[in-house]
């Protein structure tokens, strides 16, 4: 399998910093891609890990919660997984990082009350094995046609499927930033998990609530049918911007090639 892929985070225009982050790793070279693009990159026999963090917690603490999310993630997925990762295994590689975000946030008192959502995916072998915890998002694009596949894990989300709240309420709702989970919030945690398989065209994304709180998933799709990734990824963060930018925002794309 034969992957583009390009991802970027913006601080936004109302906050002073930013706490989300986005990792691309190559399993099988072990090695992190910094620059977050690869226009040509082949997924070997470990496959390649995607992944986006939304941090919470305040000063730095959120910074330092979704940056030592991503890290520890990638060294547990190595060192647990000799082949392409199962959902057991992603799971379980979740559950440490969730450990090790909790313990930091204990140990030293300007982290305290650090955690970050985590939505991530490996593709390997024609499928698509993704870990989320929290609200932050990810998307199947399939022949023009978008799919959210994660379910927020927030406090409007659960209105929403009691009847509480209808979709539009919940999208003007005061609480919608509200969420019922987060890597670090607690000591343990538990992980949505879901696998899919994966086309020649299909696009996924990955993105935190910056993103998806100012753009409809059909706005989304309508960006990421071009096939210069740089180009609907740099589109859809200038029109979150354009919407208000109250929030950091980062989108991660990774299309099929072959």
């Amino acid at each position: 399998m034969r992957i583009a892929v390009f991802g970027k985070t913006d601080r936004g225009r109302r906050r002073s910093n930013n706490e989300d982050d986005l990792a691309l790793v190559d399993l099988t070279g072990e090695r992190e891609i910094r620059e977050i693009a690869a226009e040509s990159l082949e997924v070997g026999h470990k496959g390649v890990l995607l992944a986006v963090a939304d941090g919470v917690g305040g000063r730095r603490a959120g910074e330092v919660a979704s940056g030592l999310a991503l890290d520890v993630l990638a060294q547990e997925v190595e060192s647990l997984a000799q082949t392409c990762p199962r959902e057991s295994i992603f799971q379980t590689a979740v559950e440490h990082v969730n450990k090790r975000i909790w313990k930091e946030a204990r140990a030293e008192s300007d982290l305290k009350g650090m955690a970050t959502t985590l939505t991530a995916a490996v593709l390997c072998y024609g499928r698509a094995v993704l870990a989320h915890v929290g609200d932050s998002r990810a998307y199947m694009i399939r022949e023009g046609k978008i799919r959210q596949i994660t379910r927020d894990q927030s406090y409007v989300q659960s209105l929403v499927e009691t009847g509480a709240l209808t979709a539009e309420e919940a999208e003007r709702s005061p609480y919608r930033n509200v969420i019922l989970q987060a890597i670090g919030k607690e000591k343990g945690v538990e992980v949505a998990l879901d696998a899919l398989e994966v086309a020649a065209g299909d696009v996924l994304l990955l993105c935190t609530d910056g993103l998806s709180d100012k753009l409809r998933p059909e706005e989304m799709a309508g960006k990421l049918d071009s096939k210069d990734l740089c180009w609907a990824v740099e589109s859809l963060i200038g029109l979150a911007n354009e919407r208000g930018g109250e929030d950091n925002i980062t989108a991660l794309a990774c299309r099929i090639e072959e």
